[in-house]
C-alpha cells in the first residue's frame, strides 16, 4: 500500500469502530475516513479566515486557515492536510454563495 494511505494502525483500529452511517457505512471507496470525522470541526475553526467581513489591510485571511488545521491536528500528514483544506475552502465558498 502506497505511504500516502497508510494511516498509523492505533488511529486506524479506532476509526474503524466509528464506521457507520456518519462515515458513509463499511462499503464506502473513501479511505480517509478519519477526515470525515473531523470535517465539521475543521470547518468551525476555520470559519473566521473564510469570513468576507474579515479582511488585514483589504486582503482575505484564508492563508491562516492553513496553520490553524496543522496545529489543531498536528497527527495528520502535509497531504491530509492539504486535503481537509481543500473540502473546508469548498464548503466556505458554498456557503458565501449560498448566502448572496
Amino acid at each position: 500500500m502506497p505511504a500516502v494511505f497508510q494511516v498509523n494502525k492505533a488511529k486506524m483500529d479506532d476509526l474503524n469502530s466509528k464506521v457507520g452511517a456518519e462515515t458513509g457505512g463499511v462499503n464506502d471507496r473513501r479511505v480517509q475516513h478519519n477526515l470525515r470525522l473531523i470535517f465539521e470541526n475543521a470547518c468551525r475553526i476555520t470559519a473566521p479566515f473564510y469570513d468576507p467581513a474579515q479582511s488585514w489591510g483589504g486582503s482575505s485571511l484564508t492563508m491562516y486557515a492553513r496553520q490553524t488545521l496543522c496545529e489543531a491536528y498536528p497527527e495528520l500528514t502535509q497531504q491530509e492536510i492539504a486535503l481537509l483544506l481543500s473540502g473546508v475552502a469548498r464548503f466556505h465558498k458554498g456557503a458565501a454563495k449560498n448566502n448572496l
